[in-house]
């Protein structure tokens, strides 16, 4: 579609961009990338398993990127030209389109980014804190009645 239109609107699933986008609730608008990418961009690439991804362009090194989710704990390196597919050129939050030109967003974006430690550390943290009640015997049990709620 991306090749034969020029553009590509779709509905990301899964939650690794959270809390911009809310997977399977907006849409977000792809564009053929025009030359190298941006720190801060968002780009739709392929992984060699074939999976499609959309992270967001946290380091633009000489050959390659380094790729990360809003709401993800670790950064996926190597992600070369070859990989990309295309670059997110704006979402639609229910009605209102938001473009990834827009002052209010390049704020959002730079907040984002130097809040990620402290993002990091509540991933890892709670993380930590559902190995050990999946575990401990006692609170295993409150565990899986938790999670079936």
């Amino acid at each position: 579609m991306l090749e034969e239109v020029g553009v590509y609107v779709s509905t990301p699933l899964g939650k690794s961009m959270r809390p911009m986008l809310r997977g399977g609730k907006d849409n977000i608008l792809v564009e053929k990338p025009t030359g190298r990418l941006k720190k801060y961009d968002v780009a739709l690439y392929t992984r060699a398993d074939g999976t499609s991804v959309l992270h967001r362009v946290v380091k633009v090194r000489e050959s390659d990127y380094a790729m990360r989710g809003d709401n993800c704990d670790y950064t996926e390196y190597g992600i070369t030209d070859e990989d990309l597919v295309g670059v997110m050129t704006g979402f639609w939050r229910g009605e209102r389109f938001v473009s990834a030109d827009s002052r209010r967003y390049r704020l959002y974006v730079r907040l984002n980014h130097a809040a990620y430690p402290l993002r990091w550390l509540r991933i890892r943290t709670g993380k930590l804190i559902r190995r050990v009640l999946s575990h401990v015997p006692p609170l295993k049990w409150l565990w899986h009645k938790l999670r079936r709620k």
